[in-house]
């Protein structure tokens, strides 16, 4: 198969080329080991071979806190809208460019969320191939959601193979004619074959909240959230509005929260729905494995493994997840 080729050599000028079409943002390794999404300035080399990130590229489209709109006496309402440049999110593991088509047809859909739409439509997806680790789950839980990118670049000895998905791609990659080879190779497998694959109905079934397990969870959870904050699909959040000194103003702002913490299911009047951890084991979980809302029926799990590897005290809803759908087949 003609495909396009790309040289480990080749890979700066790649990536000094790919800055006339905006920033970058990628892979980084801190000095602390931790690896988190930052911004590839000129001589800076992402690390490519980094399982997963701290936090996911979910920041870069659904911002962890933003001002919605604001209202004064004379103009009322108004939404605000940041200017958004150009980036190119690079080096985009399978799950996370899942992740990505999970929050695009959460926030982006029919009625689409305009502070996403507007960081969305400004940003294009360079995926790479990744093997999976100990905390990962993609390879052994398939999922209804797609993988889908502008650019994928499978790592192959010597350098990538590249395989364009877009227009935005394909502009892109017309650029790169002097560093793309063109070569008769195989696109070789990876972690994307086990996104886009459909699951059995009978694995949508109720789950049983009966289990022991989910309290056995519950007692030794600390309950910090960790696992939602770095989640690719998680988009919970809450909104609070600031009225002005003035009395005659004020501004709204939305920010992540957090399934796991109790003033999550808080209303008015100060009743909690899920006062138990247990309970809010149970609340994650459905949404997790079952979907809710408009997409009730599609798992959001993308198996990037962060919830597990994350964790101060190494829970893994894996197992629970296993005896869960192995009851329900």
């Amino acid at each position: 198969m003609l495909t396009r080729f790309i040289s480990d050599q080749n890979l700066p000028d790649f990536m000094q080329k790919l800055r006339k079409f905006g920033g970058i943002e990628g892979p980084l390794r801190g000095e602390d080991g931790g690896v988190r999404f930052g911004n590839l300035s000129d001589g800076t080399t992402p690390d490519i071979h980094a399982i997963r990130t701290l936090l996911p590229a979910k920041k870069y489209l659904f911002a962890p806190e933003e001002r919605l709109f604001n209202y004064t006496l004379q103009e009322g309402y108004k939404i605000l809208l940041e200017d958004i440049s150009p980036v190119t999110l690079f080096a985009l593991h399978p799950c996370e460019l899942a992740g990505i088509n999970y929050l695009d047809r959460l926030l982006g859909g029919d009625a689409p969320d305009p502070h996403y739409a507007a960081r969305r439509s400004q940003i294009t997806l360079i995926g790479i191939s990744c093997l999976p680790d100990e905390f990962c789950s993609c390879h052994i839980s398939p999922s209804p959601l797609q993988a889908l990118s502008d650019i994928f670049m499978n790592i192959v000895e010597g350098g990538f193979v590249v395989t364009v998905y877009s227009s935005r791609g394909k502009e892109i990659m017309e650029d790169m004619k002097d560093l793309a080879e063109e070569r008769e190779l195989p696109v070789p497998q990876d972690a994307r074959r086990f996104f886009g694959v459909s699951l059995p109905l009978n694995v949508m079934s109720e789950i049983d909240t009966g289990l022991p397990e989910w309290q056995k969870l519950a007692d030794r959870c600390l309950g910090c959230g960790a696992c939602s904050l770095c989640c690719p699909t998680c988009a919970c959040f809450n909104i609070l509005e600031f009225a002005g000194l003035d009395g005659v103003s004020s501004e709204r702002i939305r920010y992540w929260d957090n399934c796991l913490f109790k003033s999550h299911s808080m209303v008015a009047g100060g009743a909690v729905f899920n006062k138990g951890r247990a309970e809010r084991f149970i609340y994650r979980y459905r949404h997790k494995q079952r979907g809710f809302g408009p997409l009730r029926g599609v798992p959001s799990c993308v198996g990037c493994g962060r919830c597990r590897a994350f964790c101060p005290i190494g829970l893994d809803l894996r197992v629970l997840t296993e005896l869960l759908e192995r009851s329900a087949v």
